[in-house]
This record gives structure tokens, sequence and C-alpha cells, in this order.
């Protein structure tokens, strides 16, 4: 059975009712709202008899370069039905978005993934921290502006996680007795962390090896060169070696 697609302008004549003034843009495929308003609108939409949104089945994150878009698919599985909500983050150089986690438990992971690639903070979320990438990662390599980082971030991988320490991964690893604290937002405007120091594994064996070649060239140098009467096992000559065997005539 084919999912039946609701018209956006459906989907925007219910919310301009409930909500005057939340609706950003309508478009033929999709209604953008204002990012302040996804919340109630979403729980709107979901508990709404006839939109009946209970299930979501993505959620993605949209750089326009001058603003964001995070962009919600929504179904109900009982009218067989699906359509397109989107929240409009205006700062683009910090965009925020509030978490839906409390309308649709499926935005967890999928609020963490938009975080991480497109850095997207989601305001009330349970558990807001990097899912692909490690902490201390710089920046966002979604975002279009992720080759030209402010603050002095050089964007891309500095070092690979198995460089960091053993019980690290670009974080200080948690002692038994310690609570891990509460997530944080990086801010691209702030100067980076020094990054920890990569050392060379050859640089202090380099010295040991040099010296280790010369002492090995030097005895070379000055050992005799041993000729065939040297070799105790020449000592009788060649009068003692019989000479080869050939045919029988």
């Amino acid at each position: 059975m084919t999912t039946a697609v609701i018209p956006a302008a459906t989907v925007a004549q219910r919310i301009e009712a409930a909500f005057p003034g939340a609706i950003v843009e309508l478009t033929e495929t999709a209604v953008t709202v204002l990012a302040e308003r996804i919340v109630e609108v979403a729980t709107f939409l979901r508990d709404d008899p006839e939109l009946d949104a209970k299930f979501l089945n993505t959620l993605l994150g949209v750089d326009w370069e001058d603003y964001f878009d995070v962009v919600y698919q929504v179904s109900s599985l009982a009218k067989n039905h699906t359509f397109t909500l989107k929240a409009r983050a205006a700062d683009h150089a910090m965009p925020v978005v509030p978490s839906v986690n409390g309308v649709w438990m499926a935005a967890n992971l999928q609020e963490r993934e938009v975080y991480d690639l497109m850095g997207i903070s989601f305001t009330n979320h349970p558990n807001l921290k990097r899912i692909f990438l490690w902490e201390g990662f710089p920046g966002h390599p979604l975002r279009k502006d992720f080759l030209a980082l402010p603050g002095g971030y050089k964007p891309g991988l500095q070092r690979f996680p198995f460089e960091f320490p053993q019980g690290q991964r670009g974080y200080p690893a948690l002692q038994d007795t310690e609570a891990p604290s509460a997530p944080t937002v990086p801010r691209l405007d702030l100067p980076p962390e020094p990054a920890l120091p990569i050392s060379d594994p050859d640089s202090s064996q380099r010295e040991a090896l040099a010296e280790n070649a010369a002492q090995d060239a030097e005895a070379q140098a000055e050992a005799p060169i041993q000729g065939a009467g040297d070799d105790p096992s020449l000592a009788g000559g060649t009068a003692d070696i019989p000479p080869p065997e050939g045919p029988s005539t």
C-alpha cells in the first residue's frame, strides 16, 4: 500500500490556526516554523487526531549558509500518510533548536548526529554529545564553512583517536569516584585548546642507532682480512684434496 503525502498547505493551515505567526516559510513540500516553536508545534501534530504524526521517520540538518533548517519527516502509521516539517535556526554562527526528544524518542540519536556533524545545538537534550567524532574534534565536517573555521581552528584530522594516551579519546578518562559532567557545547569563536603533543617514535632511537652503526663500521675496518692461508680447514694445502672422480674409460 502506497503511503500518502499530506500537502504542506494542509499541515500549515492546522499549524497557523493553533499557533498564529509560528510559520516562517511554506513550500509545496514542507512547512517551516520558528525554532523556538518547534516543540509545541511537534506536540500538536503528534496529538492531532487528523494528522496523527506519532512516528518520526528521520531528522536531519541543512546548511543554507545564512541559516540552518532542521528537517523532520513524520508519519502516521495508523492513517498511512506522511509530511515534512522544518525548524528554522536563524543564527548560522551558533544555531540552536530545542530538542524534540520529549515528543519523539527517535530524535535522541538523530539530534546527536546533527549536532556532531553540523554543530546545531539542541537545548534540553538529555545527552547532547558527539556520536561519531570525539570531543575536541575541530569543527563540524558537514557545515559549509568547515574549511574556514574561526578562532584559529584547523579543519580535519589533526591526529587519530588511537594516538591519545591510553584511557583517553580526546577527553580525560573519568576515575571510578568521579561522576560524568554535564555535556558542554564547544564554541567555535573561542581559541582552540592545545592539542596533545605527538611524539616521534624514532627520535629517541636515532642517536643510539647512529652510534651503533659507527661502532660496527669501525670494528669492520680494524678487523684483518682473512686469506686462504689463515683458514685452519685449508692448513694441509690442496694436496690433501682428492681429485674429482671422472668417467671410467
